[in-house]
């Protein structure tokens, strides 16, 4: 490799400086966002606003790098293997907002499985830059079992980044690009406009409306701010039993589990809410319309809910012994429904 110390000192810096906005910023940013469900992408920009810087510095140690001929075994002339060092970082970086993203609004997926792609993809990137700039402060570390993976996965981001970019070019042009990118920038906390909203809503005539903006994805002072107005509503108990006899009960299911409710509240709602639940097993699909993975994400989510919701009417007359059986019974493999 050639000796550049200056080319060293800055690599070793950036390395550090990025370890620091992972470790204190992005990391906090995820435990933050691990406790809520959002269903807008106010997300991004503060986590656009970290990987950018996070990046950046990661780019430029790796350039430090491609100075210091971290990259020469490539037989690449030193142009090209630039142009590499930042459209690779610049795909890594989109990779790890992708996964980021997934993280965030996970769905049925357990967050566990974005985790390491989230973590893996700096630190190697850091560390890869890191051993080859300093190796004469480690020279029985061979860095190649490093060096050729994070090759092969930066190169197989940029194909997929590319494909991504230009089939998007294709279809939209230049300016759909730029309107995605600004959507993702311009992406904002919308909680002040949906508390004003919260305030016009009628709680008899916009009951479903208000209802759905109590989901438990919801900002939590959006969701409290719903909930007051619902309550409001001189017919608040019968028109959330309705809800729960609907076909579509999914919002008032999810209200039910986080309120609390008086006797009263609960001697009214727990047949409807029994009906709610046995609708929603009633509509779960025969075995062989489901595949297995889908069964296992349902089967975790209702252990996890169900006794939650059926807690809630424990002193009530309505007995729901027979829910979480015929629950158990919808989601076996071996279901004889056909």
């Amino acid at each position: 490799m050639d000796n550049y110390p200056i080319a060293q000192i800055i690599g070793t810096v950036c390395v550090a400086l990025a370890a620091m906005v992972f470790l204190l910023r992005l990391q906090h940013l995820l435990r933050e966002y691990a406790s809520q469900y959002l269903s807008d992408n106010r997300w991004s920009r503060p986590v656009l606003f970290t990987l950018i810087p996070l990046w950046l510095l990661l780019m430029c140690a790796l350039l430090c790098m491609t100075v210091d001929g971290g990259f020469d075994s490539m037989s690449l002339s030193r142009p090209v293997l630039y142009a590499f060092t930042v459209a690779a970082s610049g795909s890594l970086a989109a990779v790890n907002y992708v996964f980021i993203a997934l993280y965030i609004r996970p769905g049925f997926r357990p967050r566990a499985i974005y985790t390491p792609v989230i973590n893996l993809v700096p630190l190697t990137t850091g560390l890869l830059a890191v051993l080859s700039l300093n190796q004469k402060y480690a020279p029985g570390i061979p860095i190649q079992w490093l060096r050729w993976p994070w090759t092969l996965f930066a190169a197989l981001s940029l194909v997929v980044c590319s494909l991504f970019l230009g089939r998007r070019l294709v279809n939209t042009g230049v300016r759909g690009l730029t309107e995605f990118a600004h959507r993702i920038v311009n992406a904002r906390n919308t909680t002040p406009e949906q508390l004003a909203k919260i305030a016009t809503l009628d709680p008899q005539s916009d009951f479903a409306e208000l209802l759905d903006l109590t989901r438990p994805f919801r900002n939590r002072v959006v969701c409290k701010a719903a909930t007051d107005r619902l309550r409001t509503n001189p017919a608040f108990v019968e028109s959330l039993a309705a809800a729960l006899e609907s076909q579509n009960a999914s919002a008032a299911m999810e209200f039910v589990h986080g309120a609390t409710l008086s006797p009263e509240e609960q001697n009214r709602l727990a047949l409807p809410a029994r009906t709610a639940l046995e609708n929603f097993i009633g509509e779960i699909p025969a075995p062989n319309f489901i595949d297995r993975a889908r069964q296992k994400q349902l089967l975790k989510w209702g252990r996890k809910n169900f006794p939650v919701i059926i807690g809630k009417f424990s002193g009530t007359d309505v007995d729901f012994s027979k829910v979480m059986p015929a629950f158990e019974n919808a989601l076996r493999p071996d279901d004889s429904r056909q």
